[in-house]
């Protein structure tokens, strides 16, 4: 018989949230092993103390941000429709199933009220929490930048010119510049000042704004859309260790030593190597990194001369570091001429090369072959000297498998490819938080894993195979072997070690 189901709902006063829940949820492991009762402290001067209504609980806000990063949620008015459904999103925020959810309206102005020093100091504590449990290395750092699109048509830009009028005919006073007193870099790399050299090139940036966001930057052709830097840990877990958004005009290698700088000094790391691609070699870069003692593992990005296929190559001349000249093919020096834009120039007497049979092979010019060098040539050859060492080439690899692999997984999952807010502060709000989901992942997968010893069971069931062949003489000696040799692994996967420790192991028992 065909059977239809009547909808008929009953009030039930049994029900309990707690009950509905299973124990293998998602966000009770969340909730289970990351307190953020922290971010209480973090904002506390935020709020007055003796007068006003109550807030929302600032861990429920971080809690929502948080679901917002690990559900994939574009908008906050789809958050709050979402976890006023969800039951185990209820659950992990405090509010019972005939509470009201809070409005999405009230997100926004408690992001306006804590503004961008509290969510640094949030990242800074997820990675402090992830310090404590053990997962940073802290001797190689990799830095690396990809490009997200801005939320900004490319098309509604207006000159610049036309806003700027537009603006002083609303406010007469300009407003007073506000101090810079986050902990990170953003007023320093927002893209309204110059980093590089004095030069005629006029950027787009210059002559055109889009109303909607005033910071995003061309991104290729159509695109408006910003920079996101990343420093990542060396270590088998791969937390972040610093994040920053800059606009598209700020190259991937400009802000690399601050990164590297506040990552070290700021969570106080034994740092020996800074990886990068090719675009991080400058020589800027590798000055700073090596006189610093950390050394630079990336190829040498150079500006050289273009090179005439006929003559001979700079290949063919030898520098002699003691005398400070070159030596050409034919035997003849290049003795040192001048110094210009840290360049220092050797050339030979016009006479000498015009005499010269292969002349014709060397140089057109009538004053004679000249060849040059940047100043920093001693840093440049140590780091060209690493790049034949089994160190450098392993790091290459790994760099391959170390930070592209952070960008897919916020491009994929966390809803990287595009910001959702607004404004340079705002898109390093979001970006932090993302960072810090990412590290929070981290944090979970590995408090979740087993760790030695294994249980008791195992390890009686393990030693009465091994007792038949009289290898331990008792179980303490069995679970002190495979105590250590767990600790060997552990240590393996982090470089401390190599394998005559496995040796030393052996010998000892």
């Amino acid at each position: 018989m065909l059977g239809e189901k009547q909808r008929t709902f009953k009030s039930h006063t049994a029900v309990s949230l707690e009950a509905l829940v299973p124990e293998n949820n998602f966000y009770r492991q969340v909730e289970a092993k990351l307190d953020l009762s922290f971010v209480r402290e973090l904002v506390k001067s935020h709020y007055a103390s003796t007068m006003g209504r109550p807030s929302i609980d600032p861990v429920t806000f971080f809690k929502l941000q948080l679901i917002l990063f690990f559900e994939g949620i574009r908008s906050e008015r789809q958050l709050m429709g979402m976890v006023n459904m969800r039951l185990d999103c209820r659950w992990y925020i405090g509010y019972d199933l005939d509470e009201a959810v809070p409005d999405h309206s009230s997100l926004t102005k408690i992001r306006h009220r804590y503004g961008l020093e509290v969510f640094q100091r949030f990242f800074e504590q997820i990675v402090q929490l992830c310090m404590d449990a053990g997962l940073v290395w802290g001797k190689e750092l990799h830095v690396d930048g990809t490009l997200a699109e801005a939320n900004a048509d490319y098309d509604r830009q207006i000159p610049r010119f036309a806003w700027q009028a537009h603006v002083q005919s609303l406010f007469e006073d300009p407003a007073p510049t506000a101090v810079n007193t986050d902990r990170h870099f953003v007023h320093k790399y927002d893209g309204h000042q110059r980093l590089v050299k004095a030069n005629p090139y006029q950027r787009d940036v210059d002559y055109w704004v889009n109303p909607a966001d005033m910071d995003a930057t061309p991104m290729g052709k159509f695109k408006l859309g910003y920079r996101t830097h990343y420093g990542v840990d060396g270590g088998k877990s791969r937390i972040i260790l610093a994040c920053l958004v800059t606009p598209t005009t700020i190259q991937d290698n400009t802000p690399m030593l601050d990164l590297t700088w506040w990552s070290r000094f700021r969570w106080q790391l034994p740092l020996e190597v800074a990886v990068a691609d090719r675009r991080y070699g400058t020589i800027e870069n590798i000055v700073g990194l090596e006189s610093s003692g950390v050394k630079a593992f990336t190829p040498l990005l150079t500006e050289t001369a273009r090179h005439d296929p006929n003559l001979f190559p700079r290949e063919r001349f030898i520098y002699d570091p003691q005398q400070d000249h070159y030596i050409c093919p034919q035997g003849e020096t290049l003795p040192y001429a001048y110094t210009h834009n840290d360049l220092r120039f050797y050339r030979t007497k016009a006479k000498v090369c015009k005499a010269c049979p292969q002349r014709i092979h060397c140089t057109s010019s009538k004053r004679g072959r000249i060849l040059s060098h940047s100043i920093y040539k001693p840093f440049l050859d140590r780091v060209a000297a690493y790049h034949q060492t089994e160190a450098y080439q392993k790091a290459m690899r790994k760099r391959q498998v170390w930070v592209e692999p952070k960008f897919a997984e916020s491009k994929l999952w966390h809803q990287g490819r595009r910001f959702r807010l607004r404004g340079i502060h705002k898109v390093n709000i979001e970006a932090l938080l993302r960072a810090a989901v990412q590290n929070i992942k981290q944090f979970l997968k590995d408090s979740l894993q087993p760790r030695f010893p294994a249980p008791a069971g195992a390890v009686a069931r393990c030693l009465e195979r091994v007792s038949i062949f009289g290898i331990f003489p008792d179980k303490r000696a069995f679970t002190d072997f495979f105590n250590t040799l767990g600790r060997f692994f552990c240590n393996f996967n982090h470089h401390e070690t190599d394998l005559s420790s496995f040796f030393a192991i052996y010998k000892r028992f």
